[in-house]
This record gives structure tokens, C-alpha cells and sequence, in this order.
């Protein structure tokens, strides 16, 4: 999570890229412009085995956006960004 101009979308894209070289496939989802609006912008990054996928012969279904308890890395910008995804849902006992 990150406020308009941190580089979120520069870091999701490393993330991403990184995921890929190390054989994940890879997805990475925000939407612009909403830091005006709501204060912050989410972007969301999800990765996949890409061996698991082949395994199975068939490609996963990945998400648009984040889902509370489901997301397992939170990482904000800023301490402001860590409550808001904590009111959201996004941080539980059993993830970071």
C-alpha cells in the first residue's frame, strides 16, 4: 500500500519481474488515481508456482484484488498505510 508518487507501482513491477525469473507466474493489479480519492492506492501482486501449474495442466485463476485473510505480505510505505491495511483485513496473526 502507498500513497500516490511512492513508487508502488515501480516496486509491484520489481516484484513481479522478480517472481517471474524465479519461475512463479505473475500478476499485478492497482488502480490509479484512487490515493485522491481514498488515500492510499493498493497495489496487489499475486504469485503461482508455475511447476505447480504444470503439474495440474492447467493455469490458475488468479485474483483482481486482495481479499481479507488471504493475503500473506503487507508492505506499506509508511505506518499510516500499515493501519489502513490492518482495518481492511489484510493483516492477521498468521501473516506479515
Amino acid at each position: 500500500m502507498a500513497l500516490g508518487g511512492q513508487g508502488g507501482g515501480v516496486l509491484a513491477e520489481w516484484i513481479v519481474k522478480a517472481g517471474e525469473r524465479a519461475g512463479f507466474i505473475a500478476q499485478s493489479t492497482s488502480v490509479p488515481g484512487v490515493a485522491q480519492r481514498t488515500g492510499a492506492t493498493v497495489y496487489y501482486v499475486e504469485l503461482f508456482p508455475k511447476s505447480a501449474a504444470d503439474a495440474k495442466g492447467a493455469a490458475p485463476i488468479l485474483a483482481l484484488m486482495p481479499a481479507p485473510g488471504d493475503v500473506d505480505v503487507v508492505i506499506a510505505a509508511e505506518l499510516m498505510e500499515a493501519g489502513r491495511a490492518l482495518a481492511r483485513g489484510f493483516l492477521s496473526d498468521k501473516t506479515t
